[in-house]
Formats: C-alpha cells, structure tokens, sequence
C-alpha cells in the first residue's frame, strides 16, 4: 500500500477524530518539527517518541492507548510503527532515563 504524505494523514485524523483535538494539533506540530521526509517512518517514530517523552500524562494506559490508535491509523497508510512505547524509548538515546520507568512498570 502507498504512504500518504503526512499531512493527509493528520487531515484524515482530524476528520474521523481518532483523537482528541488538542492531542492532534500536539503530534502535528512535532511530525512538522520532525518530518524531514514526508514518508521516513523513522522520523514518524521520533516523533512519536517525542510525543510520549513529553506527554503531561504519566499515565501509562493512557499514553499506550493513544499510541495505539494513532499507529493503527497510520500502519493503514503504509507505515509500520509499534504501538508499544517502550520500543520508542529503547530505540532513540534521547529517551534512555525513560527506559528505567519502563522496567517498574
């Protein structure tokens, strides 16, 4: 299946309300900061990493579930991201200190 360029695929977040407005506008604003690329999956998964490291929500539920519908939502469009947080925390060194909360949870 054919990527869509990412800003089509937070248009289309936006419209079928995959999440709540204030959590789009706070992905799309690091998938602009981020996204070289239009299609680089590794930029995507920084930029969700980014997301979860600077979530005000420490609740581990809550992060695990809006990752999941976003990466669902996109894995339709061609990506193939995990929707478990901890592969972003072990993946980039920026989040390293993360994987430590990782192991008590």
């Amino acid at each position: 299946m054919n990527r869509l360029p990412l800003d089509i695929v937070v248009t289309l977040m936006r419209r079928e309300q995959v999440l709540a407005q204030n959590e789009i506008d706070q992905l799309a604003a690091l998938f602009g900061k981020h996204v070289k690329d239009l299609l680089s999956s590794e930029d995507v998964e920084y930029a969700l990493a980014c997301y979860l490291a600077k979530s005000k929500h420490n609740d581990v539920v809550y992060r695990n579930s809006v990752l999941e519908k976003v990466v669902r939502f996109m894995n339709q469009y061609g990506w193939h991201l995990s929707d478990d947080f901890r592969d972003y925390y072990k993946k980039y060194a920026l989040f390293r200190w993360q994987e430590l909360i990782g192991t008590r949870l």
